[in-house]
């Protein structure tokens, strides 16, 4: 498949690298592109080391993989998830816990299927199932309407992406290479931020959004 300038690499994350994952080689030469596997110690490191990887993850291994790594960090937004091999439907609260969930396969979708949808994640897309799609569409929306700054303070969309940031402890950098921004755009967010907040720094804002903004 071609892959657009933009494309990342979609990393299987497994317990043993060495094992055989026959899904897996079947996705991986349908698709025409190697998948990397990736064991649980690496997925620190590689917390630390890489930006906006893209794990493939079996469903039946998730509950052991979670165990290998307690409270897998997957809710990191610079990972983006894709599962398959999922039995049934899942509760919205099961789906947020796959964080940035690009994709998601049942057990009975056609490996060509899913490898398809495995590309077109590459090339920046989503491919997640019309329910599935219809249940975080309902969620985020209730978040936004629930969760917004107060109608005191006339913050953007974007400004209160940032401050979310911010409160993870986020540099300017991490945040720039986060929202797909220049840092330069995010200095100049952060400007607007505390002139809106009357604040005079991080640790200011971050107390602000503290108090008036949920994660």
């Amino acid at each position: 498949m071609a892959k657009n300038i933009y494309a990342r690499t979609l990393y299987f994350l497994c317990e043993d690298k060495n094992a055989q994952y026959p899904n897996v080689e079947r996705i991986e030469k349908t698709l025409g592109l190697p998948i990397p596997k990736m064991e649980p110690q690496e997925f620190m490191l590689a917390m630390q080391q890489h930006k906006h990887k893209i794990l493939l993850i079996d469903h039946n291994d998730y509950q052991k993989l979670n165990s290998a790594i307690r409270n897998l960090p997957l809710s990191n937004k610079i990972f983006e998830t894709v599962i398959f091999n999922v039995e049934k439907r899942l509760t919205t609260d099961e789906l947020l816990s796959f964080g940035n969930l690009k994709a998601l396969f049942y057990r009975n979708d056609a490996i060509e299927d899913i490898a398809y949808g495995c590309g077109e994640v590459i090339n920046s897309q989503n491919w997640l199932p019309r329910k599935v799609a219809a249940q975080l569409l309902h969620h985020y929306r209730h978040v936004i309407d629930s969760q917004t700054a107060p109608a005191t303070v006339d913050l953007t969309t974007r400004e209160i992406q940032i401050l979310r940031s911010l409160k993870t402890g986020a540099s300017n950098i991490q945040i720039a290479e986060d929202l797909f921004i220049s840092e330069f755009t995010v200095k100049s967010h952060l400007y607007q931020i505390f002139k809106k907040l009357s604040v005079k720094n991080r640790v200011q804002a971050i107390s602000w959004a503290n108090q008036h903004l949920m994660s």
